[in-house]
């Protein structure tokens, strides 16, 4: 059962490099050639920097549970698997975090013409990492409900409240890059909102 979800999750991060892959060649070739006015990405840009510092903040949590899990290797027993575990769910997590980060870092190095795609296509790796994230924190549980050393259960339990805020601020992100395309699409104006009768 454990062997068969951590393949399944090394199959999802093959299939995210991929995706990484494709949009950085994108992001490249298009950056090159900057025209037009930047676009008005300030709230996605303080998200990007938030999602950056809490992925700063998940690594030291999670360096932290590996020194933890380190009281645990005389015995070698249970306890240290299970921590071992958790930790591993818990670094994909945010691996997926930093790969997000490091994407929309370079959203306004893109070619106005490319732009519209880029956000469709970012905006869709965000939800693709929400949904992962949420398999991670609940895989991370299962492990944690069997951790009885206070000091790891407590950093596990942080480590998964920062998790949750990755989730939180690629939703945020969401809806930013979708209003960004729509700004792409109405030549760079705000598309002007309609009153319901």
């Amino acid at each position: 059962m454990t062997d068969h979800r951590n393949r399944e999750h090394g199959d999802r991060g093959r299939i995210a490099s991929l995706t990484i892959a494709l949009v950085f060649s994108l992001a490249i070739m298009s950056g090159c050639a900057t025209t037009g006015p930047p676009p008005e990405w300030g709230p996605l840009k303080e998200s990007v920097e938030a999602l950056y510092l809490n992925y700063h903040e998940l690594k030291t949590l999670h360096s932290d549970l590996h020194t933890a899990a380190l009281a645990h290797i005389e015995a070698s027993g249970p306890e240290l698997a299970e921590i071992q575990s958790a930790a591993r769910f818990i670094q994909q997590a945010n691996l997926i975090a930093f790969y997000q980060w490091e994407l929309l870092s370079i959203t306004h190095y893109i070619r106005a013409s490319a732009r519209r795609d880029f956000y469709t296509l970012r905006e869709r790796d965000l939800k693709d990492a929400q949904d992962k994230s949420n398999d991670l924190i609940m895989a991370t549980k299962v492990y944690e409900a069997f951790v009885r050393d206070p000091q790891a259960s407590e950093l596990i339990t942080a480590c998964i409240r920062r998790i949750e805020h990755h989730i939180e601020l690629y939703g945020r992100m969401v809806n930013e890059l979708r209003e960004l395309h729509d700004r792409a699409g109405s030549g760079g104006k705000a598309p002007k909102k309609t009153i319901d009768a």
